[in-house]
């Protein structure tokens, strides 16, 4: 049998195993849970919200990475139909608001605050807290692509990195008091990134088959 039949054979499987984004939502809501339940518990949301949530300065470090969560979700779960054709192109998006709010800030913050807004006072406890509060959604993504036929594991473990990492970055970010953009796009780029390659990494391993 050749590979090309195999694929197509595994695409039209109608077996009643359940799928992958059948799976997801059994892991991925527990998931979200114990991560916002874990960051209350553990650091405490920052009061009140709507300076968070609605500042126009501060809204993006919760915004932006909610999106990137939400959009890169169904992405990953493609990957586990072994014919979908997926793209992370889209994600160079983010990146480049990011650069653009630095940009932003950068004119608008005096010389003499630059330094002190960029290292903040919670560079460690961010980069240890994103990839900490992503990895339950992460386990979540992995765990219901394992239910497909992945046939690019490091890629999907990418996508699932994204996705895990965007939502764990929103969750870390009700709590943060960090308000700058050179603060926020720097180290909560940096705990995605972290997340990214873990999910990267993890992928190549357990998607494999």
């Amino acid at each position: 049998m050749k590979t090309e039949d195999l694929l197509e054979m595994l695409e039209k499987d109608e077996l009643r195993e359940p799928r992958a984004g059948q799976v997801l939502w059994r892991w991925l809501i527990p998931a979200l849970i114990l991560s916002a339940l874990a960051m209350a518990g553990i650091l405490g949301v920052r009061f009140p919200m709507e300076k968070t949530l609605m500042t126009p300065e501060i809204a993006p470090k919760f915004y932006l990475p909610l999106l990137l969560g939400v959009i890169a979700m169904p992405i990953a779960v493609k990957f586990a139909r072994p014919l979908a054709r997926v793209r992370l192109s889209w994600a160079w998006v983010f990146p480049a608001i990011g650069l653009l709010l630095l940009g932003y800030a950068f004119v608008t913050t005096p010389e003499s605050q630059r330094m002190m807004d960029f290292r903040g006072k919670t560079i460690l406890p961010c980069l240890l807290s994103i990839p900490l509060f992503s990895a339950p959604i992460l386990v979540a993504v992995l765990t219901s692509l394992r239910q497909g036929a992945v046939i690019a594991p490091q890629r999907a473990g990418v996508a699932a990195g994204l996705a895990a990492g965007g939502l764990g970055t929103a969750i870390y970010a009700l709590h943060c008091t960090e308000d700058s953009p050179l603060f926020y796009v720097t180290w909560y780029g940096a705990g995605i990134a972290i997340t990214v390659i873990a999910g990267a990494l993890l992928g190549r391993v357990l998607l494999r088959w």
